[in-house]
C-alpha cells in the first residue's frame, strides 16, 4: 500500500492530478447546522486555523482529492481539498454538495 500524502497547495494538487487542464468540478456547500463551513490548512479541525469561512450555498472548485481527518471533538471524517475565492484549503466532505 502506498503512503498516504497531504496535498497543501494548489501546485502540489497539479502535479498529483497531471495538471488541471480538465478534471475538476464545482460543489456548494450545504446546510452547516447553522453555522458556515470552514476552509482549513490542514485536514484536522482545529477552532483557530481557518483560511475562509463559507457559508451554505457558496460554491468551491475541486478535483476531488480526499484524505480522512479529524472533526470536531476528535471524530474521524473526509476532507476534500477545494478552492473557495482563489485560496485552496481543506473542507469537511460532510458538508458539501
Amino acid at each position: 500500500m502506498a503512503d498516504e500524502k497531504i496535498i497543501v497547495d494548489g501546485q502540489e494538487l497539479e502535479e498529483v492530478s497531471g495538471g488541471y487542464g480538465g478534471g475538476g468540478y464545482s460543489m456548494t456547500v450545504g446546510n452547516c447546522n447553522g453555522g458556515y463551513l470552514a476552509l482549513r490548512p490542514q485536514p484536522v479541525w482545529d477552532q483557530y486555523h481557518e483560511l475562509a469561512q463559507m457559508w451554505p450555498g457558496s460554491t468551491v472548485f475541486t478535483y476531488g482529492a480526499k484524505t480522512n481527518g479529524t472533526g470536531l471533538y476528535g471524530t474521524p471524517c473526509t476532507y476534500t481539498y477545494v478552492q473557495y475565492n482563489g485560496v485552496w484549503g481543506w473542507a469537511n466532505s460532510s458538508f458539501l454538495r
